[in-house]
């Protein structure tokens, strides 16, 4: 996850996808309540309401009912200030910020309360599920960053080093994923280090990255037509961190256009699978970001 806003569609994005049909799939999900829900009928999550806006902001829209939006966002902080969780409270401090809002009370004690005495944030395991160990780490930071606090955890960059495998990428365990990373360089980046320093890590993000367009999420032994968005999304995030951009930008775009269902929204999988608003967010701006490095 990491905001990103744009007043005008991304020159040539329209080439590929079909605009209009996205943002009406975003657009015929907003509930009453003023937040949003990848399927229609479904109660409104702080998750596809961030998604949701993001992907409307990327695309030059000004989203519909925001001040409804505002008041269903501020409703999911306690009234102590905590959240359900970090991804929660990023969730709901960026989308505010983006509709140029503010949480209804301080959050930074909550984050710095989840900060343990390794220097990292939350717990450093992840399961199959999860994108990495490093996620709530780069969240907690990206927040910090935000309301401009001093983001100097030597001991936290020190314990993201650790995490570094042999041959460049990030995972513990000596288990390589391309969202960990990512969170791994952009977290770094965060605490100032500077990441074009790690030449192995690019190594490993390029040996990921497929002459047909896309990445997976480790080197590929032989061919395997099989995608999903998130790899894409990550590979092209961390070499954006590194001030690089895909070898192969015209044919990523292709396969990203690929993923986009009749209904306007995008899928995880290359294949088959409902539309969701966090794989659109992906495919968006994993395109946008192509383009931008690409001109």
């Amino acid at each position: 996850m990491e905001a990103y806003a744009s007043t005008a569609t991304p020159i040539g994005l329209g080439k590929r996808i079909r605009i209009q049909e996205v943002l009406q799939y975003i657009q015929m999900r907003q509930n009453k309540d003023g937040g949003y829900s990848f399927a229609r009928g479904a109660q409104s999550s702080g998750a596809d309401t961030y998604y949701g806006i993001l992907v409307l902001k990327m695309l030059g829209a000004e989203p519909k009912n925001v001040t409804k939006t505002i008041d269903f966002m501020k409703r999911l902080q306690h009234e102590d200030g905590n959240f359900d969780s970090i991804n929660v409270a990023y969730y709901v401090v960026k989308t505010l910020d983006e509709l140029g809002a503010k949480p209804r009370k301080p959050f930074k004690h909550f984050i710095l309360s989840l900060q343990s005495a390794h220097g990292g944030f939350g717990v450093l395991e992840a399961d199959l599920e999860s994108p990495s160990e490093l996620e709530v780490t780069y969240l907690s930071l990206e927040l910090l960053r935000l309301v401009e606090h001093n983001l100097s955890f030597e001991e936290t960059k020190d314990l993201i080093l650790t995490r570094q495998n042999y041959h460049g990428s990030f995972g513990k365990y000596g288990y390589s994923r391309l969202g960990a990373t990512y969170h791994a360089l952009a977290s770094l980046s965060l605490l100032g280090f500077d990441v074009r320093t790690l030449r192995r890590t690019e190594e490993w993000v390029r040996s990921c990255e497929i002459p047909g367009g896309g990445f997976r999420i480790s080197p590929p032994e032989w061919f395997d037509p099989y995608f999903i968005m998130d790899d894409i999304y990550f590979g092209v995030k961390c070499l954006d961190v590194l001030g690089e951009n895909c070898r192969f930008p015209s044919q990523t775009l292709d396969l990203i256009a690929k993923f986009q269902n009749e209904n306007g929204g995008f899928r995880r999988s290359i294949f088959l699978g409902i539309s969701t608003f966090e794989s659109t967010y992906q495919a968006i701006l994993a395109s946008s970001i192509v383009l931008r490095r690409a001109a």
